[in-house]
């Protein structure tokens, strides 16, 4: 048998089991986000949401996930998962199944959409892209809402294609659950909304279609008024989506006067796939690629779609780009390089998937995995999710918490920030059903445990604010100068600057400072400015649920 023949009986091999390999791909990428879900420590966002999710009823996690800045489901969600035990890894073993998942469903949609080729493809892209690793390896909202996104493409395709009220119902489920995940699902559902009408009607439906789609959009407009009374008008009338526009989320926004609107869409548009590739150089290749597959979709007939259709191709890859920039231009949703974007991934990743296959002409599936086969490891080899750096790991943690206890053992209290508070709630009370506290006027009071600590409000200690909340807190508890107070902040493994500034902390008013990764712990003593001779009271303190 010559090379060629051999090669020919591989490719046919290969093109016979394009399922089971599909299946040994997401089985792949499951233990890679387990890889990365394994061995470091919570980082805050994930300990809030375990703490929101951590009550005795199903409706108190629902009233505390009104804390967040999302739709309730993640948190109900995760409060009936806790039964199944309340680990690290079992925590983001969650996500890791939803996102193994979403690419399944991701590739049952291409492979109906476009063919296998580009399905093998795509979901090559979609598991291991750094941007899915991330998303499928932290406890937040980003791996349901892709699991309802990249589910409801597969059941819209299905219910276009066969016009069954049943595939219909799946879609409709599962766009609610997206909308009901994150406030993002709002430009996928406006999407799907002008592409499933366009060609629903193209196709003439029975009058039975026709009306359920019709009830279908309808329930979209009351989940999102159930929305705006329950949730969202809180939130514009508290002021805290002022402060997420003009926090750390800024630069998602669009800044009137800092920046023109084409160079705010270009440079975060890029940002994003920046985020998605892994880097800057490999973000230019998959913008170029986005871009070539969808020039290629607007000009060729595509897979398994009509060619008289194919032109509408370009709404569903497209238009959730346009929804997002001109949200985030409008300031009402961030747009750019970073997770609150996730809900971009099956787009970009199929557009991109259009651009290897056709447009350079990468047609051989063999050829296509045995390259992925070197290619994947190496894309993954520079790189760690946010939550999986090395100043993050686990025994830095379980070591700070064992001096802590040897060093400032229980009822003694504990000063933290307000990231830090909510990963001692996971650290110390994990097993509390829920976490009661002592509302001062600026700071708050756990019992955690045995423990009792004393957290700010300020998100982050930082060389600014630091001095006025010891100085607070002091007050707030009677302390006299000179007394020796414990101190703990928890950092993302970017804590250089407060570092360098208890480095450069007055002599002898830090009597011990420890460091363990990202996590710092101090002995510091009040200094006297915290005892004016007149003008002040003590707070009073009152006790809340």
């Amino acid at each position: 048998m010559t090379i060629t023949r051999i090669f020919q009986r591989v490719e046919w091999e290969v093109s016979n089991r394009v399922d089971l390999i599909a299946f040994v791909i997401v089985i792949s990428g499951f233990f890679v986000y387990i890889y990365y879900a394994s061995g470091y420590y919570l980082n805050s966002d994930e300990a809030s949401h375990f703490v929101f999710a951590n009550q005795e009823t199903l409706r108190e996690a629902y009233t505390a996930s009104h804390s967040t800045a999302h739709p309730p489901l993640m948190i109900m969600v995760l409060h009936l998962y806790l039964g199944l035990g309340k680990s690290v890894l079992m925590l983001r073993l969650l996500s890791a199944l939803l996102c193994s998942i979403a690419s399944w469903f991701t590739f049952k949609w291409l492979q109906r959409t476009y063919g296998s080729i580009e399905a093998i493809a795509g979901l090559v892209l979609l598991t291991f892209s750094p941007a899915m690793v991330s998303v499928a390896s932290e406890v937040r909202q980003y791996a349901m809402l892709l699991f309802f996104i990249c589910g409801a493409l597969y059941f819209a395709q299905r219910f276009l294609q066969e016009k069954s009220l049943w595939w219909g119902i799946a879609y409709t489920s599962f766009v609610y659950g997206a909308i009901l995940t994150h406030y993002s699902a709002v430009w996928v559902a406006l999407t799907f909304a002008i592409y499933v009408t366009i060609l629903l009607f193209r196709r003439n439906p029975g009058w039975q279609v026709a009306l359920f789609w019709g009830i279908s959009q309808a329930g979209v407009a009351v989940l999102y008024i159930f929305l705006y009374v329950t949730h969202i008008r809180w939130m514009l009338n508290s002021g805290f989506a002022q402060d997420q526009i003009h926090g750390y989320l800024q630069g998602e926004y669009f800044s009137p006067g800092a920046e023109t609107v084409l160079s705010f869409v270009a440079g975060n548009t890029l940002d994003f796939f920046s985020y998605l590739m892994g880097g800057r150089p490999a973000g230019i290749m998959g913008l170029i690629c986005f871009l070539s597959g969808i020039v290629y979709v607007f000009g060729k007939r595509t897979g398994n779609l009509p060619y008289q259709e194919k032109r509408y191709e370009v709404f569903l890859l497209g238009l959730p780009f346009l929804l997002g920039a001109l949200g985030a231009v409008t300031q009402v949703m961030p747009f750019g390089g970073s997770r609150h974007s996730s809900y971009l991934l099956p787009f970009s990743i199929a557009a991109m998937t259009l651009c290897a296959v056709h447009v350079l002409s990468l047609k051989r599936l063999s050829l296509f995995i045995m390259a992925s086969l070197i290619l994947v490891p190496l894309w993954l080899s520079g790189w760690r999710p946010p939550n999986a750096v090395q100043g993050m790991n686990d025994v830095d943690m379980r070591t700070a918490l064992k001096q802590l206890n040897e060093k400032a053992p229980a009822p003694a209290f504990l000063f933290v920030d307000d990231r830090t508070h909510y990963i001692l709630a996971y650290y110390l009370a994990r097993n509390q059903s829920s976490l009661k506290s002592v509302r001062h006027k600026t700071i708050n009071e756990f019992r955690m445990g045995k423990h009792r600590i004393v957290s700010t409000r300020k998100y982050a200690f930082s060389p600014s604010n630091f001095e006025h909340e010891l100085v607070t807190m002091a007050r707030s508890f009677d302390l006299v100068s000179g007394a020796s107070v414990w101190v703990m902040t928890v950092g993302w493994a970017n804590s250089e600057e407060f570092d360098a500034f208890v480095t450069n902390y007055p002599r002898g008013r830090i009597k011990e400072h420890l460091k363990f990764g990202s996590i710092t712990l101090l002995q510091v003593t009040v200094p006297p400015a915290a005892f004016p001779q007149d003008g002040w009271s003590h707070e009073r303190s009152v006790r809340h649920p």
